[in-house]
């Protein structure tokens, strides 16, 4: 069962469509889905254009077998409509490691034929910046300079406050603004450039600015 590959979907949909994503997920016996309230925001232009401002989002993930991947993507895409501008994203991230029950309980009993996964070239990046709150806005403007679109902003604290002080050298603020930005991997190098230039540890922002792979995409 070593061999059953097992990927993290994440969805962020607008805040009224996060219970029937949630729903759509149970259909399919993905009961470990979990929400996180959020912001959505995108490029002034992009707002403009779309005739709106920020928006309500909710982010949701669970972790799925890669055999479903597609099915459960395109049946989420179609339900939700994520598709049109401004409905939301919804993309797959592999997972470096996984327990054994945890990934039996994901399973929950489908054996699926062990299949040699094709290496496929990289297309997008998950760019990833927490910064002190009330930072978000000089972290997307900083962003736009590499083309970013959008990106969809959580808030959070710091559960290790004394600890991270200590570590770092500089003293850390508790709540934080988590800015995530998908991004073409051609240009996420130059968004983590310019956001750590506006917004990195010497600033006042205080940002972490790390990314994480992805694989499936759908949404804008």
């Amino acid at each position: 069962m070593s061999g059953q590959k097992i990927k993290c979907l994440v969805i962020i949909v607008n805040r009224d469509k996060g219970e029937q994503v949630a729903e759509l997920c149970r259909s399919y016996q993905l009961y470990f889905t979990y929400g996180i309230l959020a912001l959505g925001t995108a490029g002034s232009d992009l707002l403009d254009y779309l005739g709106i401002g920020e928006t309500d989002k909710e982010l949701l993930f669970c972790c799925l077998p890669a055999q479903l991947e597609h099915e459960v993507m395109h049946r989420i895409a179609k339900e939700t409509q994520i598709r049109k501008m401004g409905h939301g994203i919804m993309f797959t991230m592999p997972l470096s490691g996984i327990s054994s029950l945890f990934q039996r309980k994901i399973l929950c009993g489908r054996i699926y034929e062990e299949e040699e996964m094709e290496q496929k070239e990289r297309k997008y990046e998950l760019v990833i910046a927490v910064v002190e709150h009330g930072w978000r806005d000089e972290v997307m403007e900083a962003a736009k300079e590499a083309n970013a679109t959008g990106g969809t902003v959580l808030h959070a604290r710091s559960l290790h406050e004394d600890d991270a002080t200590s570590f770092l050298g500089i003293r850390l603020q508790g709540e934080k603004d988590i800015v995530v930005i998908l991004s073409v991997y051609e240009n996420y190098k130059q968004i983590m450039h310019e956001i750590n230039m506006a917004a990195g540890l010497q600033t006042e922002a205080k940002g972490l600015i790390f990314s994480m792979p992805v694989d499936e995409f759908i949404g804008m």
